[in-house]
């Protein structure tokens, strides 16, 4: 599938070093979270809940954990917590469409928790 490998190409090239990281992370990460939302959409048009959920979350850790790494370059930590809102805004779109506000308030909780202990500002 298209969108699961240029999942794979972003996440590959946030782990890289940025030469020009000012003007690269921001639409790296964008371009990363773009991609795990259009394999969520395209598993949603599919029926496919548990698919979809998959890449949803899949996104949102993913965005999490390159911002809570301190080996990756500071412009990606900072474009993750600036962008982290939009895996988190589908994630509550699913979890409410699904009736499983449970779920989304966990992950809420846990982003607000690792944004404020591992801020990269």
């Amino acid at each position: 599938m298209h969108e699961h490998q240029a999942m794979l190409y972003y996440q590959q090239q946030m782990k890289c070093v940025c030469q020009r990281p000012g003007l690269h992370a921001p639409a790296l990460v964008a371009n990363y979270i773009e991609a795990g939302l259009s394999a969520a959409r395209y598993y949603e048009k599919n029926n496919s809940m548990l698919l979809q959920e998959l890449y949803l979350r899949r996104t949102f850790h993913e965005i999490l954990n390159k911002m809570c790494d301190s080996l990756i370059h500071c412009a990606i930590r900072k474009q993750c917590l600036e962008q982290l809102y939009k895996p988190l805004l589908a994630l509550k779109r699913f979890y409410r469409s699904h009736n499983s506000t449970g779920k989304y308030l966990i992950l809420e909780r846990e982003a607000r928790i690792l944004s404020h202990e591992f801020n990269p500002f």
